[in-house]
């Protein structure tokens, strides 16, 4: 009978070794520089964005997850950059030339006011889901709306705001 449970087990042990992988990472993570180079060679204005390159430390471990940017000629023009975050939350960029109202509607923006913050020289308007599972900073400057989404706290969203620059060419490209 030990003989028996042994084989048994033995056989049992291979099908795990053949069976049993690491689980991948749900995650999936994209290459954002089609779409960098979609928005420096179309944006009729100056964009400003942030890659995983250029994060700072404090938002260092940041993964982009989506990209998109509108054609060439498109009016509105408009660009998308979303993250998973190193605190497992998501937070994404939105920029366009349409105004504040029409970015809103498209980007689904469903909430009420929640005041303004500054960051560095820059007022943000507040907007926070009724149920506080999403938030937005809102900004229209010299006829672009920039919008900052998350489902993580307001400092998180403050600093991807903080860490925005102009968005240009790689270097070497």
């Amino acid at each position: 009978m030990v003989l028996s449970l042994a084989v048994v087990f033995a056989f049992v042990g291979v099908i795990l070794a053949i069976t049993l992988r690491q689980t991948p990472d749900p995650i999936k993570v994209i290459d954002a520089s089609s779409v960098r180079a979609a928005v420096t060679s179309n944006s009729p204005y100056r964009a400003v964005a942030v890659l995983p390159s250029e994060l700072p430390g404090e938002l260092s471990g940041w993964r982009i997850t989506s990209a998109r940017a509108s054609a060439p000629g498109d009016s509105p023009f408009a660009w998308h950059i979303g993250y998973f975050t190193s605190t497992g939350t998501y937070a994404g960029v939105d920029q366009s030339n349409a105004s504040a109202a029409v970015l809103r509607r498209d980007e689904q923006v469903s909430g009420a006011t929640a005041g303004t913050t500054r960051v560095g020289s820059v007022r943000w308007q507040r907007i926070e889901k009724v149920d506080g599972t999403r938030r937005w900073l809102l900004r229209t400057q010299s006829g672009v709306t920039t919008l900052i989404v998350g489902t993580g706290p307001w400092g998180q969203l403050e600093q991807l705001a903080r860490a925005l620059k102009p968005v240009t060419q790689p270097s070497g490209s």
